[in-house]
């Protein structure tokens, strides 16, 4: 959206080899410091093969004024499936992911609380899509995460796994349009705030997008 309010860039990082495609996005809510975080330090990595589209500031407006909300809303219930997006932004940035032709989609997302504890929040949590094998990735994420990464000392933010069939089906969340319209898998991943500084957030939010990916065959080289 060049020459707008909401312009923002696009990169495309190449590896060595050709590979599947990966769309990261960060930022779709602009309070979420980790998720664009994360997503901007991904348009410098090095990858062995493949591809990487990163929109890291998706919501450009709404990082700017550090609110979960932009213009239109919620960015991220703006995608229903099998229909328009619900704003100019909504649709530019679905033509970006149509036009990538993926074979994965990360959103990368910050949550409140802990799973099962404060129940008005989703807590650390990879919510995914339907696609083939996507229960069997996210669920080595998962372990991997919990095992090697999130202390014995605080079993609360263990990270846990969710379908996207558990949520509204209408919610007009990006990989529900993303499992609706293209079929391919997608995973939208959240980690806590609660208790956790920003360098363990980075880290952890780093580590699984780096292993959704390997799981998709893009290795990580830099």
């Amino acid at each position: 959206m060049e020459g707008t309010d909401h312009e923002t860039a696009i990169y495309e990082v190449n590896g060595s080899e050709e590979g599947p495609t990966a769309v990261i996005l960060g930022g779709m809510h602009g309070d979420e410091i980790n998720g664009y975080r994360v997503a901007a330090d991904a348009t410098n990595w090095e990858i062995d093969a493949g591809r990487l589209i990163v929109i890291p500031f998706a919501n450009i407006v709404a990082v700017e004024r550090n609110s979960r909300r932009g213009p239109d809303g919620d960015l991220n219930r703006l995608f229903p499936g099998g229909r328009e997006p619900e704003s100019a932004f909504a649709r530019a940035i679905w033509r970006v992911v149509e036009d990538a032709d993926p074979d994965v989609v990360i959103d990368l997302h910050r949550s409140r609380g802990l799973f099962n504890t404060h129940h008005r929040w989703i807590g650390q949590v990879v919510l995914l899509t339907e696609a083939d094998g996507t229960t069997d990735i996210a669920e080595d994420v998962i372990d991997y995460m919990n095992d090697h990464h999130v202390p014995q000392t605080m079993r609360f933010h263990r990270f846990t796994m969710a379908n996207i069939h558990d949520t509204d089906r209408d919610s007009g969340l990006l990989i529900q349009k993303v499992h609706h319209d293209l079929d391919v898998p997608g995973f939208l991943v959240e980690s806590t705030d609660f208790l956790l500084d920003l360098k363990t957030q980075l880290r952890w939010t780093t580590t699984i997008t780096e292993r959704l990916l390997e799981r998709y065959g893009i290795q990580r080289t830099v």
